[in-house]
């Protein structure tokens, strides 16, 4: 009877499959971590969020919306403690994703067994799993990537218009909730889907696919150029890419480019510090709106530790002051700017120690099975030789994850491979158009992701990696057993058909 279920509802299954882990890890310790409410650089001032969810969104300028927004209203409209309201926000969240990745898998051809175990193992992995115990943003990342991805696969399947919109607004949302996804990718996935469903699409669903994120995130630039006369998602763009590369520059060039002006005091104070560390470095500032989420220039934490409101509007003349000191290092010294990417990208594919923090055994217990899994191996990081090391000199020794440097490349060639294929009309390696899409779009997100995170950042990259480790991780899998069994001369256990 249990095999009926299994192959009747494999991604119930595997959704109730994770929520006995959920439940056994939380039983065991692993409390929710509302922590990040006082410190996250992300979001407004909790206590002017919750009070005025609305306000606050409307005048937020360091991040896209959604999740402010929704962090916010749940909070204000539920009559539970924020821990309570938050952790129920999280849980849902993580079942909503452990139900669309197994669909994804489901639909690359898996057996409705092979779709509960990769979607468990993908899904509990702790680098994802952890995420559900925190109000940080990178589960419902991967949930709307992992919808992006099947409106995607359902769009080619059924030929149906209306997944192509479903398909827009996946790709939308994700857009308005993280900025790591920039703007530029909404018109690109839009085109790369349309062109494949060409010959089937209406021109009213195409009108009304281009019509959403035109008007959601359209809307939103032009607010943002309308209220601080910069059409972005992220106004602390500048000061990220100072963040990227001037800690890496040797001392006394950084000292000697300042003193021959070609970088400001900015360069010399760092990176997202509280706004009274850089005020006597700019000119007098007094916020030109009245709203709290914009005035407010930072609080006090439970320990009495001064949190930065990098919302605060006189913070934006300071992060276009950061970008430009950093283009004018990048343009002086590229190599310094190629040894930040380099580290980045090591950055990129070391696993997260906080699991092992946990106060769950179970948890840790975890941590230790997927170290296996994961064929984690040490090797070193060091920051001695940067100028002003933004987490301190350290040589420190971290796991590197070659499975997932190998699913990531595999996904990422076959993508391409796929790309160049259509491109020179030669005749590609899989008949099914479902596989074909599934794996281009996969592996174009993962490389989107690896690439904008360490092309932008320094030293979060594997925090990043996160938010796209259930598909690309689930998808490389599938594809990795199907070469080794044509490798090998056995039948393709995966059909040409997708479900």
């Amino acid at each position: 009877m249990w095999r009926d279920r299994v192959c009747s509802r494999p991604a119930a299954v595997a959704a109730l499959g994770w929520v006995v882990a959920y439940l056994a890890v939380t039983l065991t310790g692993q409390g929710f971590d509302t922590g990040y409410l006082d410190y996250g650089w992300q979001i407004v001032p909790w206590s002017v969020l919750t009070d005025d969810p609305i306000g606050s969104v409307w005048y937020l300028h360091i991040q896209p919306p959604l999740w402010n927004l929704t962090l916010g209203s749940v909070a204000k409209l539920s009559p539970f403690g924020d821990a309570l309201t938050l952790r129920g926000l999280q849980f849902v969240i993580g079942v909503l994703l452990v139900i669309v990745v197994a669909r994804v898998v489901r639909a690359l051809g898996a057996s409705p067994l092979t779709t509960v175990l990769l979607t468990l193992v993908v899904t509990l992995n702790p680098e994802v799993l952890h995420n559900a115990f925190e109000p940080t943003y990178e589960l419902a990342v991967a949930l709307l990537l992992a919808l992006t991805v099947r409106a995607a696969q359902r769009a080619v399947a059924g030929r149906r218009g209306i997944d192509y919109v479903w398909f827009s607004c996946a790709v939308t949302a994700t857009v308005l909730t993280r900025s790591l996804y920039h703007p530029a990718l909404v018109p690109v996935l839009l085109l790369g889907l349309g062109w494949v469903l060409r010959r089937t699409l209406t021109r009213r669903h195409v009108l009304i696919a281009a019509a959403v994120p035109t008007v959601l995130v359209g809307g939103w630039l032009l607010k943002n150029q309308v209220l601080y006369g910069d059409a972005t998602t992220s106004s602390w763009v500048g000061m990220n890419l100072q963040r990227s590369t001037i800690p890496i520059l040797d001392r006394d060039e950084l000292e000697r480019m300042h003193a021959d002006g070609e970088i400001s005091d900015i360069a010399m104070i760092g990176p997202f510090g509280n706004y009274g560390l850089y005020a006597d470095s700019m000119p007098p500032c007094t916020p030109s709106h009245d709203h709290p989420s914009l005035t407010t220039e930072g609080h006090l934490d439970p320990q009495g530790v001064i949190i930065p409101n990098f919302n605060y509007e006189c913070f934006l003349p300071v992060y276009e002051q950061a970008g430009r000191d950093f283009w004018a290092v990048a343009r002086a010294h590229p190599d310094v700017w190629l040894e930040g990417r380099v580290f980045s990208l090591r950055m990129t594919f070391t696993t997260s120690s906080r699991p092992a923090g946990s106060d769950s055994p179970v948890m840790r217990g975890l941590d230790e099975v997927y170290h296996l899994v994961r064929l984690d191996a040490r090797g070193g990081v060091s920051t001695m030789d940067w100028g002003t090391p933004l987490y301190g000199a350290f040589n420190l020794t971290v796991r590197f994850s070659l499975a997932v440097i190998a699913l990531y490349t595999l996904v990422a060639l076959y993508s391409a491979l796929a790309i160049g294929r259509r491109v020179l009309r030669r005749r590609n390696t899989t008949t099914d158009p479902v596989h074909r899409a599934t794996y281009v779009l996969v592996g174009f997100l993962g490389a989107f992701t690896v690439a904008v995170g360490a092309i932008g950042e320094l030293g979060e990259q594997a925090r990043f990696r996160a938010m796209t480790d259930p598909i690309v991780l689930a998808a490389g899998a599938l594809l990795a057993a199907r070469l080794l069994r044509r490798w090998l001369g056995r039948p393709d256990a995966l059909p040409e058909e997708g479900s």
